[in-house]
């Protein structure tokens, strides 16, 4: 062949694995609009089961179709809080199972049908469905579009590797490479994981595989060989995302990896044994060995796909809190770190997911709750507090949550505005409109706090120092505020839902009554010369904060409470 020729066959190739890769691409966002709530509750379900995990992981990963989307999507919430360690381990290690159902999609209606005929009446029959109103319709003709390019792109694949069983020179330089005996494993393993890291999706690098083998370009021993390192190569992504991200989510990038090398390293102890065993699984399937038939060459390579990921998980799945440990040893936290997490440690374009990271999004929505609700009760220390050095680290701690406030409405509202930009559900474009309303709200709380700071600072300055019973009362109110912040942020942790306002709507009827209340007997107390106005001033305006403060925490339940599923 010559060199222009050569250079169109390497072109053809590329061109039809980026058919198959936007293929997959496209059926993987489509699934996620369709069961973007199904995928919510299974994600629930896990709990601290790892059995619950190992299966979730493999539900997600088997309707999303891309073990690489899960894996850093998993890094994601975990550098987020949303899961565990241990949690995330089980899902990753159901994630590799999961990947392998493309596989079998592919070896079942790639290379057993010519789906080249009814490809493009698929591609018809999507027509209507792209101009339904609803979105969950629309995306069922993406879906469509998405199987038929796949397969498309497939059979374009197959087609345009040559058949090289005349060319006895490349014939002579392929044999070559798989007579080192183990180190010809080695070294088409080392290729799977080169391409998968360049592809960069090992379900496309695997459907390579199939059709090279299927093809005569390699033996099936060299075929299971590649799979191998195509376990190994699509952890990289997964890594690359956790470079930006805490130590938890940095853990669990090297515990994908590090399942997977572990796992390569005891097959090749046994790699004959186990090629032996996939053929025989695929001859009783198919009826054909692929060790002498290329006809069932995808099945085996399936099977063994298959059996690498389901025995290696059995292996790992009884010591996840040791693995757990390991990993914690190998990435400790750095003297005096916190365990906690912001949305600033996460990179959002690694998360292609728009749907499913408004799990990750609900998280940090919740977690900035928390954050104003202690920047509150620090509040009621700073009033009565007199000793100046005790005193001046209060008001430096409240000045540093609303920075730390700030800075984390921005970087949320970001992402939102990010996750918007993409093509959500009408159910996923509601819950963004409330977490926007939530957050400016969230943000406004710590405004309050901040003009309660100086109100109380202006107070002190002047020295207007407050009875006893006009602190009793403020005091009534702030617990009543907590009372308040504590069910917001209840309702925060939970999926946002109607029926939530009962408690929230009690709560901020009582401190409406408590307001009133005590405005009333203030303007009573100065008539009877009991304090100054001066005093009362400072009294009034704590009061109406603390009011202000209850409207943006009722808000927030009412923002939650307008989702409906």
């Amino acid at each position: 062949m010559s060199l222009f020729d050569n250079a169109v066959l390497i072109l053809t190739i590329l061109g039809s694995l980026t058919l198959f890769l936007y293929g997959m691409k496209l059926m993987s966002e489509s699934l996620q609009k369709i069961g973007g709530n199904s995928l919510r509750g299974i994600f629930s379900f896990i709990a601290s089961n790892r059995t619950r995990a190992i299966f979730s992981g493999l539900l997600v990963t088997a309707v999303i179709q891309s073990s690489t989307t899960v894996t850093v999507m998993l890094v994601s919430f975990t550098n987020a809080g949303l899961f565990t360690l241990t949690q995330a381990l089980g899902l990753m290690m159901g994630a590799n199972i999961g990947t392998t159902i493309t596989a079998w999609l592919v070896s079942y209606f790639g290379f057993n049908f010519d789906l080249s005929i009814i490809l493009l009446p698929i591609l018809g029959l999507t027509l209507p469905f792209l101009f339904f109103p609803s979105s969950s319709r629309r995306s069922i003709g993406e879906f469509l579009i998405g199987f038929a390019i796949l397969f498309l792109g497939l059979q374009f694949l197959k087609n345009s590797l040559p058949d090289i069983s005349n060319d006895t020179q490349l014939l002579s330089m392929i044999s070559g490479m798989s007579d080192f005996g183990i180190g010809s494993v080695l070294l088409f393993a080392l290729s799977g994981i080169v391409i998968t890291v360049i592809v960069r999706a090992s379900s496309a690098t695997i459907a390579l595989t199939m059709v090279m083998c299927h093809n005569g370009w390699i033996t099936y021993e060299d075929a299971t060989a590649m799979v191998l390192g195509e376990n190994i190569g699509t952890t990289l992504t997964a890594n690359i995302a956790a470079i930006v991200a805490n130590r938890s989510a940095k853990r669990l990038a090297l515990g994908h990896a590090l399942f997977n090398v572990f796992g390569t390293f005891w097959v090749l102890i046994f790699f004959s044994f186990f090629v032996q065993l996939s053929a025989n699984a695929a001859a009783f399937i198919t009826g054909f060995s692929p060790l002498d038939n290329v006809v069932s060459v995808p099945v085996g390579l399936s099977v063994f796909h298959s059996g690498f990921n389901i025995l290696n998980t059995l292996l790992f799945a009884g010591f996840i809190p040791l693995y757990r440990k390991l990993l914690e040893f190998i990435i400790p936290l750095k003297p005096n770190e916190k365990k906690n997490f912001s949305l600033k440690y996460i990179n959002p374009g690694y998360l292609t997911l728009s749907e499913m990271s408004l799990l990750q999004a609900r998280e940090e929505i919740h977690l900035f709750g928390t954050h104003v609700a202690n920047m509150f009760n620090l509040i009621p220390e700073y009033l009565i507090e007199k000793r100046e050095n005790k005193y001046l680290k209060l008001q430096k701690r409240i000045l540093k949550y609303e920075e730390k406030a700030d800075e984390m409405e921005a970087e949320i509202r970001q992402y939102l505005t990010r996750t918007a930009e993409q093509d959500l559900t009408e159910s996923g474009s509601r819950r963004i409109s409330s977490m926007l309303k939530i957050i400016d709200d969230i943000e406004s709380i710590a405004d309050q706090c901040i003009q309660m700071e100086r109100t109380i600072n202006r107070k002190n300055a002047e020295k207007a120092w407050f009875t006893q019973e006009m602190r009793s009362d403020l005091n009534d109110l702030f617990n009543l505020l907590k009372q308040a912040l504590e069910t917001m942020n209840l309702n925060l942790a939970q999926d946002y839902r109607p029926g939530i306002l009962a408690k929230a709507s009690e709560t901020e009827l009582k401190i409406n009554e408590l307001r009133d209340r005590l405005l009333s007997e203030n303007s009573q107390r100065v008539d009877r010369g009991e304090y100054s106005y001066q005093h009362a001033a400072f009294f009034t305006g704590i009061v109406s904060q603390c009011e202000k403060l209850a409207d943006h925490i009722i808000n927030v339940n009412q923002a939650i409470a307008s989702n409906v599923k």
